[in-house]
């Protein structure tokens, strides 16, 4: 993983995006010497989501197995004024 502070990325911000773009690098942002952000590739972004969902899924059909009750997600949803498909209305 490469660290820059967040001036450095302000100054390099190509660079930086590069680098976690075509470099495929983990690219960590501090401020005064914290984790402020990180930056990755799109790819990376698109494989931690799947890995995300696969998760969920596996705890979904877990629960399901076990007969406890379960709430579509576009009701849930609805209760915390959202779209059906999650996002704010």
């Amino acid at each position: 993983m490469t660290t820059y502070t967040l001036s450095e990325a302000r100054a390099h911000l190509g660079k930086v995006v590069n680098r976690a773009r075509y470099g495929g690098e983990i690219v960590e942002l501090t401020e005064h010497g914290e984790p402020a952000a990180v930056l990755i590739s799109p790819e990376r972004l698109a494989y931690y989501r799947q890995l995300e969902d696969a998760r969920d899924l596996a705890e979904a059909e877990r629960v399901s197995a076990q007969g406890r009750a379960t709430v579509p997600h576009a009701e849930v949803a609805a209760q915390f004024g959202l779209a059906p498909d999650g996002r704010p209305l």
